[in-house]
């Protein structure tokens, strides 16, 4: 088989071979995708496979799905060897779809798809700051790369148009596809006692929650300023954070926050889970769900929360205000305003009635925007046909 036949539509009883390229193998709102997506694309028309720079062992959720994994080093700072050896994965295993997530993966997939003319390659871009802190070199040699690319799927409008505006792209390069979520899956208020349990909740204790790796872009510290103020006047009041630091990265804040815990004397109060696999399952024991972080793309935790029915508050930064509508289906306060968050959290614990129609509202917003049969059906219908015919999913175009 020849290197350009390898960008061409297989026959028609041949699988559509994607291959999706991740950063680390952490579970990030990224990956999460991206597990997702390999999971739940339709296997009687495509073949996925993933390959990731970071981290030597796949997680246990991805060796799980069965599909081939591959760890392709990365240990200089512009690594010519991790281009070579992307491309021969996508040689050797007929690869005709690469799916880029982040901008760095989509510059070390560029050799192998369009150089050695062997795959379609599409980035997904998962924020407008990661787009800003491209430096002004990389933005000039990411439109060079882009527009030669088969295009870029972005999760919100926003990003599409900021995509647009830093890489100066034309419309047909750019598709806004969002996150989506099951909401049929593990969404059962029945599921409540036993998460409840599983958690360490007992009684009527009134459980805030958030999901979120344990990074200074989380922003776990303004949650938990809150919390502090907020339990002095709900002793009830219980703090659930599921998430993981990593030690040896600069940006891990685990060791801040145990010691904030320890120093204001709540930790009977605040529950450190570390990573949870089963995060849909465990929200039926929570009351309330709260992102409160830096910046964001759009938060997947987030929709999960709405998705069952938790009244949900989150900072005012891009990705979560995209989500959530003030005082309809959610909450938003001030960056780093720790009395709103307070207040805010007060409002949905002290109050069912105001609480559950919050929750409802959520709960509807996710079935109407973020379900993840939309999702899958708008990038498997961007693969087959882009693919088939160079044909532009209109369905997915940014207008």
């Amino acid at each position: 088989m020849s290197l350009e036949k390898h960008a061409d539509m297989p026959p028609a009883r041949e699988k559509i071979n994607v291959l999706f390229i991740i950063v680390q193998m952490e579970m990030g709102g990224a990956e999460r995708l991206v597990h997702t997506l390999a999971s739940r694309l339709d296997r009687t028309r495509f073949n996925p496979s993933v390959a990731w720079f970071n981290g030597e062992k796949p997680l246990k959720e991805f060796s799980d799905l069965g599909i081939p994994l591959y760890h392709v080093p990365k240990v200089k700072r512009f690594d010519t060897a991790t281009m070579r050896q992307l491309s021969r994965i996508i040689k050797d295993n007929g690869i005709h779809i690469v799916n880029a997530h982040h901008f760095m993966p989509m510059v070390y997939a560029f050799y192998g798809t369009k150089l050695k003319k062997q795959a379609r390659l599409f980035c997904t871009m998962h924020s407008e700051w990661e787009l800003d802190e491209l430096s002004w070199k990389w933005k000039k040699a990411g439109s060079a790369l882009l527009k030669r690319s088969d295009g870029m799927i972005c999760v919100t409008p926003n990003v599409a148009k900021a995509a647009r505006s830093v890489f100066n792209l034309p419309r047909s390069k750019t598709f806004t596809i969002e996150n989506g979520v099951d909401i049929a899956a593990s969404y059962d208020p029945a599921l409540r006692a036993g998460a409840r349990k599983t958690l360490g909740l007992h009684g009527n204790e009134k459980a805030i929650g958030i999901v979120a790796n344990l990074k200074k872009v989380k922003n776990h510290i303004f949650l938990l300023r809150a919390f502090d103020a907020l339990a002095r006047e709900r002793p009830d009041a219980r703090l659930v954070i599921m998430g993981q630091g990593f030690k040896g990265e600069a940006d891990n804040t685990e060791d801040e926050l145990r010691a904030f815990i320890r120093e204001h004397g709540i930790g009977d109060k605040v529950l450190m889970t570390g990573y949870r696999p089963d995060v849909p399952a465990l929200l039926a024991g929570l009351d309330v769900f709260c992102l409160c972080s830096l910046k964001e793309g759009l938060p997947i935790s987030l929709i999960e929360a709405m998705a069952a029915g938790l009244p949900s508050v989150g900072a005012d930064v891009e990705g979560i205000r995209d989500v959530i509508r003030h005082g309809k289906d959610g909450l938003i306060v001030p960056l780093d305003d720790v009395g709103a968050l307070k207040n805010s959290l007060l409002a949905l614990i002290a109050d069912e009635a105001f609480s559950r129609a919050i929750g409802l509202e959520g709960k509807e917003t996710v079935r109407q925007r973020y379900t993840l049969s939309r999702c899958l059906e708008r990038y498997e219908k961007l693969f087959s046909e882009r693919t088939t015919h160079g044909i532009i999913d209109k369905t997915c175009r940014t207008t």
